[in-house]
C-alpha cells in the first residue's frame, strides 16, 4: 500500500469542498423536507462520516494502516448513499474526492476500471429512483471529473516519487563525494610519505654511511679535529633520518577519514528527521570501503525513516570494540507493526554487511525501529 503524503493545503482544499457540498445539501434538504424528516439528518450523518473517514485515510503518518482500505470503502458507500437520500446530482462531488484518493492505494489500471464503477451509481440512481432524464449524461460528465482527479493524483504521486529519488540521490552523491575527497587526500598523504621515505630517506642513509667512512679515514690520518666535526655531522644525519622516519610513520598512521562529515551531508537541508550523531572517541576509520558500508547503512535507515515514519529525529551511534565497529540506528516512531518485512533496501544492507564479514539485526523496541550493525575491521 502506498503511503499518503498529502500537503496541508491539499487536505484543506478537499475539506473546503466537503464543507460547501455538505452545507448546501443540508440547507436545501431542511428547506425541502423539513426538520421532522429523516432524510436531512441522514445526510448530516453521511457528511460527518465522510469527513471522519477522509481525515483517517489521508493521515500523513502510518497509523491505522489496517483501517484505511475499509474506511475507503465506507466513504464510497456513504457517497452513494447520499445520492439515494437527496435528488441533487452535485452530491457526486463526494465521489470525485473519493476518486482522487484511489491512486494512493491502487495501480493506475485498476483506478481506470474503478472510475467507471464510481460513475455508475449516479446514472442508475437518478434514472430509476429520481426519474431524471439526463442522469446518464450527468454521470458521464462526472466520470470525466473522476478520471481527471485520478490523473492529477497519479501525476502528483509520480512527481513526488521522482523528487524524493532525486533528493536521495543528491544526498548520496554529496556524501560519496565527501568520502572520495577524503580518500583522495589520504592517498596524497600516503604518496608524499612514500616519496619522503624513498627519496629523502635514501639520501640521508647514503649521507650517514659516507660520514661514517669519513670519520674512520680522519681517525686513521690523525685528524682528530676533523674527525670531531665529521662525527657531529654523522650524529645530526642519524638524528635527521630518525625524524624523517617518525614523520613518515605519523603521516601513514594519522590519516583517518572524516566519517562524521559524510554522514551530516546526508541530512543536509532535510526538514526531517534531524540527526542525533554520537561517535565514540576511540573510533577512527581509515579504510574507505568500511566507511562507505557504514555510510550506506545510515543512508538506508534515513530513507526508511522518511518513507515509512513521521519520526522527528534519527539517532546514529558509532562505537568501536574488539569485535570491530558497532553502528546503531534508532528512529522515534512508535511501531504499529509486529513483524519486520525486509524490502530491497534492508536486504541490500544485509548483503553488503555480510559480504564484509559483519552482521546486522533489525528489531522494534519501545521507541521505534532499531538497527544494529557489527562490522569487523579490515585486515
Amino acid at each position: 500500500m502506498k503511503i499518503l503524503s498529502f500537503m496541508n493545503i491539499e487536505r484543506a482544499s478537499a475539506l473546503v469542498t466537503w464543507l460547501f457540498v455538505s452545507s448546501s445539501a443540508l440547507y436545501y434538504a431542511f428547506s425541502q423536507y423539513g426538520v421532522s424528516s429523516h432524510r436531512p439528518w441522514l445526510i448530516v450523518a453521511a457528511a460527518v462520516g465522510l469527513a471522519l473517514c477522509f481525515s483517517v485515510v489521508t493521515r500523513r503518518d502510518t497509523s491505522l494502516p489496517s483501517w484505511r482500505i475499509p474506511l475507503l470503502i465506507v466513504m464510497y458507500l456513504l457517497a452513494v448513499g447520499s445520492l439515494l437520500l437527496l435528488p441533487y446530482s452535485y452530491l457526486a462531488i463526494y465521489l470525485v474526492v473519493w476518486s482522487a484518493l484511489l491512486p494512493y492505494y491502487l495501480g493506475w489500471r485498476k483506478c481506470l476500471a474503478v472510475s467507471v464503477l464510481a460513475a455508475l451509481p449516479l446514472g442508475v440512481i437518478h434514472t430509476f429512483y429520481w426519474q431524471d432524464p439526463y442522469a446518464w449524461l450527468t454521470a458521464a460528465l462526472f466520470w470525466t471529473f473522476n478520471l481527471f482527479a485520478m490523473m492529477m493524483s497519479n501525476v502528483a504521486i509520480k512527481e513526488k516519487s521522482a523528487r524524493e529519488k532525486s533528493e536521495a540521490l543528491n544526498r548520496q552523491l554529496t556524501s560519496a563525494q565527501q568520502l572520495i575527497h577524503q580518500a583522495g587526500r589520504q592517498d596524497e598523504r600516503l604518496r608524499i610519505a612514500r616519496n619522503i621515505h624513498d627519496v629523502l630517506g635514501h639520501h640521508l642513509t647514503a649521507l650517514t654511511i659516507h660520514l661514517q667512512v669519513a670519520s674512520h679515514k680522519a681517525k686513521g690520518a690523525g685528524e682528530d679535529e676533523v674527525k670531531t666535526h665529521v662525527d657531529q655531522c654523522h650524529s645530526l644525519a642519524k638524528l635527521l633520518l630518525s625524524d624523517v622516519r617518525e614523520a613518515v610513520s605519523d603521516i601513514r598512521e594519522n590519516a583517518p577519514l572524516d566519517w562524521q562529515q559524510a554522514v551530516r551531508a546526508l541530512f543536509k537541508d532535510l526538514p526531517r528527521p534531524s540527526l542525533q550523531l554520537s561517535i565514540a572517541d576511540n573510533v577512527s576509520i581509515e579504510d574507505v570501503t568500511t566507511a562507505d558500508i557504514l555510510l550506506r547503512c545510515v543512508q538506508e535507515s534515513l530513507t526508511n525513516t522518511i518513507k515509512h515514519t513521521q519520526s522527528a529525529q534519527l539517532q546514529v551511534t558509532l562505537d568501536k570494540s574488539e569485535k570491530g565497529y558497532s553502528l546503531t540506528l534508532q528512529d522515534e516512531q512508535v511501531p504499529t507493526a509486529k513483524t519486520i518485512q525486509l524490502g530491497n533496501g534492508l536486504t541490500g544492507m544485509s548483503e553488503r554487511i555480510e559480504e564484509a564479514g559483519g552482521s546486522v539485526k533489525f528489531s522494534f523496541n519501545k521507541h521505534g525501529f532499531f538497527t544494529h550493525v557489527l562490522l569487523p575491521e579490515p585486515v
